[in-house]
């Protein structure tokens, strides 16, 4: 018993220890590491596998064997076909890739593309799967998270959708002013879908969305437009006095018993029923305004405005508004641009 005493009381007997603990560490850490690896590659084949009734591409297993570097090669034709709408092409091309490739990071990137090939035809289910699955194995890839955000927004899913946007804000390490300026857009515009999304109209509900409409201008049209559909009264007390003319659609069409007293007297926004022959007037300020104005008071062509939308950042047109961009994603709101058009009155023919 004295000897076993001595033992323990030896400092290499302790030094001893100290290691075997450290290496027991770093093995359980090597082991758990390997495991994840493993379910992680388990993961991503299985996901895999489950789009393999898609059908593959038979030559591209073959150019895979014979070419020195034939991915960048593939993964730009699938880019084509996409650009090209051609999405069931490019996405057989990638799931042919991923059945061939045996590199888990190569995987994720391929399956990134994925995704958003899923996404642009439609099969949104899909590239949720997808893009959580990235996310299972790559929390920090900034891009799918804003994907994943686009695709939430898309289902109406708007809380789920700020849920990933605070996942991305964490993400973000020093983000620049630009940066924070779209994070705050997004986080506005989609808290405001979530008021929308309650159909009673409360006055929590109104109150909630003046104070928006006060902090986040370009939310402007969202509003209006939800007021002009649930509440005149309210759309004429939200029209803001400066920048009436980028709401001249929504001011079109109303007839002229709709039109308050005080839109007449206090904003130029009288212009459009100026315009449209309601009220007198020696011109308009807006040169679209006048065009139509000038043509139906001395012509006898019957013109009506044509409305367009363009998107600020990478100056699209386009014939229905979006506060997010089709073309490239940017969000906020459009500038609405207007054409004189002539009325086409067509005649009615029956085909017996």
């Amino acid at each position: 018993m004295d000897d076993l005493s001595h033992i323990y009381r030896d400092p290499l007997f302790g030094i001893a220890i100290l290691i075997a603990i450290i290496a027991f560490a770093i093995l359980s850490d090597y082991y758990r590491n390997f495991y994840r690896k493993k379910k992680k590659e388990k993961s991503l084949k299985a996901l895999i596998k489950s789009y393999e009734h898609n059908g593959f591409f038979d030559g591209i297993a073959e150019f895979l064997r014979v070419s020195k570097e034939p991915i960048p090669a593939l993964l730009l034709l699938a880019e084509g076909y996409v650009r090209s709408g051609e999405n069931q092409q490019a996405i057989k091309i990638y799931l042919t890739l991923l059945a061939q490739i045996e590199d888990s990071i190569q995987k994720l990137e391929i399956l990134e593309n994925l995704g958003e090939a899923y996404f642009q035809a439609g099969f949104l289910q899909k590239s949720k799967e997808i893009f959580l699955e990235i996310l299972a194995n790559n929390p920090r890839n900034i891009p799918t998270l804003l994907q994943l955000i686009k695709l939430y927004e898309t289902l109406g899913e708007y809380k789920d959708a700020i849920e990933v946007l605070e996942c991305l804000e964490e993400n973000l390490q020093n983000p620049t002013d630009r940066e924070q300026k779209k994070i705050t857009l997004l986080k506005d515009y989609l808290n405001t879908m979530i008021i929308l999304q309650d159909y009673a109209l409360s006055e929590e509900k109104i109150q909630k969305l003046f104070k928006m409409l006060k902090k986040q201008k370009e939310l402007t049209r969202i509003i209006l437009t939800y007021f002009k559909l649930h509440h005149i009264e309210l759309f004429w007390e939200a029209l803001p006095l400066e920048g009436w003319h980028n709401h001249i659609d929504l001011l079109w069409n109303f007839t002229l018993e709709q039109i308050p007293q005080k839109i007449i007297v206090n904003t130029q926004a009288i212009e459009v029923f100026q315009a449209k022959g309601y009220y007198p007037t020696q011109g308009c300020s807006n040169f679209a305004l006048e065009i139509i104005r000038l043509l139906n008071f001395y012509s006898s062509f019957e013109v009506q405005p044509s409305f367009s939308y363009r998107c600020k950042e990478c100056l699209g047109d386009f014939p229905f508004d979006s506060f997010r961009c089709p073309n490239c994603g940017a969000l906020g709101m459009m500038e609405l641009n207007i054409k004189p058009q002539k009325i086409q009155n067509e005649a009615n023919f029956s085909l017996l």
